[in-house]
């Protein structure tokens, strides 16, 4: 199935957290994505696009709600509304800290279809003729 960028409410329904996202940022992320996903995805270019849309567009705060819903989804643990107090995963802060696909959800599950899709044995090192 070819790849189609997907309806902004489609989008918007399927990622509940962009609640406030609008189109043009959207749009401007999601080129972004499709720039990097390319037509070696296959089947999977599709969910994979949309993924690393999602993950660009969460990991520089565009078009997320401010719902306790999206503080759960960054780690918190615990939140108190009147003089704010949040408390945050050791676990997810430390992942996110890392940087990367795993600093989201959408591009944890980024990277799992990379990994399905690309991985293998890998050289590491030297494999030429010494000199």
């Amino acid at each position: 199935m070819p790849y189609t960028r997907l309806p902004f409410d489609q989008f918007k329904a399927m990622f509940p957290a962009f609640s406030t996202l609008t189109e043009d940022p959207y749009a401007a992320w999601a080129t972004k994505a499709e720039a990097r996903v390319g037509e070696n995805y296959g089947d999977e270019q599709q969910d994979a696009t949309e993924l690393l849309t999602a993950h660009l567009l969460a990991l520089n705060g565009v078009g997320l709600s401010a719902g306790t819903g999206t503080l759960a989804a960054t780690g918190a643990t615990s939140f108190k509304s009147g003089t704010f107090s949040a408390t945050l995963s050791d676990s997810v802060v430390s992942q996110r800290a890392k940087g990367g696909y795993q600093a989201t959800p959408y591009g944890q599950q980024f990277a799992e279809i990379q990994r399905r899709l690309f991985s293998g044995p890998r050289l590491v090192g030297f494999t030429g003729t010494p000199c």
